[in-house]
């Protein structure tokens, strides 16, 4: 007779897993609202060519060339909407992590926050420039989006954002500089949840092994360069 298996507890996650996913959650609740509002506006051209279809449907004669068109259109728009649909989700729930270039992945952070940064009197300068260089796109989209949340967070609006990269050995540095400027400052309306400290930056950049220096206007950021032959993202 088989003896029934011993089930051990599972191991209590440590101290740094906490605060890891902690930070974690904190940053994907800061990018929700990006994410819901590029998931509608992906869609919102595939509602406006539908309703064409529509009007056009009830004409008396209609001319199916046009339906047949618009049609095809509503077909490719629904495959491009699903593409990005699944970009945007794996914000949520990432797949294996891969590599991507440095400056495409600065540019799709800032995508998720440029109009949340505009509405609170933030510009945004983006100075880098590292044609060649990829990264991890789980240390660009967790470290590098958490270390702009942060400083801007806790600087005074309106402010203009430079970022700016450069050499570091085996490594690039990136830069984020937050500066005040003249003008009066934005209405605090509330972020929706709390802000993000530097112990939740440093959490994620240790998980992803970003050597990080603050303070309360700049930070600067070590990824790690990977060879363009493994890029998978």
């Amino acid at each position: 007779m088989t003896p029934n298996p011993v089930l051990l507890p599972a191991a209590a996650p440590t101290q740094d897993l906490l605060r890891e996913e902690a930070a974690r959650y904190a940053l994907l609740r800061r990018i929700a609202p990006a994410i819901r509002h590029h998931m509608a506006g992906t869609l919102q051209p595939i509602g406006m060519i539908a309703a064409i279809l529509d009007r056009r449907l009830q004409a008396e004669s209609p001319d199916l060339t046009v339906l047949r068109d618009n049609s095809k259109s509503i077909s490719t728009l629904s495959r491009s909407a699903s593409a990005a649909s699944m970009n945007l989700i794996t914000w949520v729930v990432p797949k294996e992590n891969g590599s991507i270039a440095l400056e495409a992945g600065i540019e799709e952070a800032l995508g998720m926050l440029a109009t949340d940064l505009a509405f609170r009197g933030f510009t945004v300068a983006n100075q880098v420039n590292a044609p060649e260089v990829t990264t991890s796109v789980f240390a660009l989209r967790t470290v590098f989006t958490a270390c702009l949340i942060a400083l801007t967070d806790v600087a005074h609006a309106p402010a203009s954002v430079v970022l700016s990269s450069e050499p570091a050995g085996e490594q690039t540095r990136v830069c984020i500089t937050v500066t005040r400027t003249e003008g009066t400052a934005a209405p605090d309306e509330g972020r929706g949840y709390r802000s993000l400290g530097w112990d939740d930056v440093q959490a994620l950049a240790d998980a992803e092994q970003v050597s990080i220096r603050y303070s309360a206007s700049h930070a600067d950021m070590l990824f790690n360069r990977i060879e363009q032959a493994l890029v998978t993202a």
